[in-house]
């Protein structure tokens, strides 16, 4: 199919089946990420966890920051240039191993620094897993292209494809009475890779043009991706700098109490991390400006409804839910859950605003927003962790979540020449579609009989 004549967006009935597919994917997502996590937990009891997150952090966080962006590019340019599809992965491929390669060989000698409060074999168990970058590279990069291409089947089943791998790890670790980080985390890489290969002939059939790299297309990819790699930078800040200055000055206790409340204040992101997928590649391909705004406000008004109806009744429930669910070892976790539930709802409702700058094809807009959240993250986080421990973390998180959340809402609103009380104050037409919508999702709910339903920051530990 040519670009002229593809349809600028795509049709409402194929963008609700796309929202309901992703959002019940991510649902099993968050369902096996919470068995997983309560699983994990009780394996590893809080020192393990500790070690596993300690384990996983840097890596993780180079392994995505050598990607330089170009899975998100590649939503962006697919959905643009369908016809060049099969050429932009191929070359943001070889581009990201090559990254990766570059970057791993730095990390291998600054990991016993960045690790020097973990025990020696920890340090060596982070070092293995820096080929994290090297499977992001090959089976994760490409799976942009997928959401680009408005092939949300696909995409889904490689998102929970190694989520379900990991499941079957930890089971197989408590049969055999195996509850240690280091080979827990070594096998969690080869699941990974096992689930992440047969993906590509997946992407090989979907995709259109011809498979050979072609370098022309480097620069432009480069360009969209390097921003949204930067990102990662403060992002990282924003998200992981509290559990990097955890495991850097307090025992892996601690560090296992805080991974928990922070798993728990997860339940807000199925819902609002789906409407952001779907709605990058739609708000990419239309071209009228008014269009584009009224998506873009559609999308936050009814994320800022979910967030809240998702987020309360969490809080409310974690005083006696989370030590029953995760064990009364962790029951030091709640005053922390309770302030980083209302930071997930944030932070997940901040993720729809950052997908439409994405969609609007300003990428620097949100590292400009992550910035100003990375520098109220940094004045306030090492104060309210000497002050308050890990409680004073989970504040400085909902400060840094408060700050992407205003950025990233004023920036759309000047772009978009939208007011901000349009973007963010529901309005009934909004509230009655989103309260539809949901209704549609329910079992046995269909809008005419020949339609089908679809099919019923990631951590090693829960929710990916």
């Amino acid at each position: 199919m040519d670009r002229a004549a593809r349809p600028v967006t795509q049709p409402r009935r194929t963008q609700d089946r796309a929202l309901s597919s992703t959002f019940i994917t991510n649902m099993a997502i968050a369902g096996l990420g919470a068995i997983t996590g309560v699983l994990c937990a009780r394996l590893l009891r809080p020192a393990g966890e500790g070690e596993l997150a300690a384990i996983e952090t840097w890596p993780l966080l180079l392994g995505t920051l050598a990607m330089l962006g170009l899975d998100s590019a590649l939503v962006y340019f697919t959905s643009r240039q369908p016809e060049r599809a099969k050429q932009l992965t191929s070359t943001a491929v070889v581009i990201g191993l090559l990254s990766s390669l570059a970057l791993g060989a730095v990390a291998w000698f600054v990991l016993p620094f960045v690790l020097r409060a973990q025990p020696p074999q920890v340090v060596s168990a982070a070092r293995v897993f820096l080929l994290i970058g090297g499977i992001y590279a090959i089976v994760g990069i490409p799976h942009g292209s997928l959401r680009g291409a408005n092939s949300f089947t696909a995409w889904n089943l490689y998102r929970i494809a190694p989520i379900f791998a990991w499941l079957c790890i930890l089971l197989a670790s408590w049969l055999l009475g195996h509850t240690n980080a280091i080979p827990l985390s070594r096998w969690y890489l080869a699941g990974s890779l096992a689930c992440g290969l047969p993906i590509l002939a997946i992407v090989n059939r979907k995709l259109q043009g011809p498979l050979k790299p072609d370098t022309r297309y480097a620069p432009k990819m480069l360009r969209f991706g390097v921003p949204l790699a930067l990102t990662s930078l403060p992002q990282t800040i924003n998200l992981r700098l509290d559990q990097v200055l955890i495991i850097a000055f307090l025992p892996a206790r601690l560090l296992g109490l805080y991974v928990v409340a922070v798993s728990w204040s997860g339940a807000v992101a199925p819902l609002l991390s789906a409407v952001g997928y779907v709605l990058y590649p739609n708000v990419s391909a239309e071209r009228d400006t008014d269009r584009r705004g009224q998506l873009l406000g559609s999308a936050l008004q009814g994320g800022l409804l979910a967030a809240v109806v998702t987020s309360v009744p969490f809080m409310l429930l974690a005083p006696f839910g989370l030590p029953l669910v995760f064990g009364s070892s962790f029951a030091p976790s709640i005053p922390s859950a309770l302030v980083l539930v209302p930071a997930g709802a944030v932070l997940a409702w901040s993720g729809i605003a950052e997908a439409g700058l994405q969609g609007l094809g300003r990428p620097t807009m949100v590292l400009i927003a992550e910035l100003a959240a990375a520098a109220v993250t940094l004045a306030t986080l090492p104060v309210l962790l000497h002050i308050c421990g890990i409680f004073g973390a989970a504040v400085a998180s909902l400060l840094g979540y408060s700050t992407v959340a205003v950025f990233t809402v004023l920036a759309i609103s000047h772009l978009t020449h939208q007011k901000v009380r349009s973007l963010v104050i529901p309005t009934w037409p909004v509230t009655r579609s989103l309260v539809v919508r949901s209704v549609s999702l329910l079992p046995g709910r269909h809008r005419s009989p020949g339609r089908h339903r679809s099919p019923s920051r990631h951590s090693l530990r829960g929710v990916g």
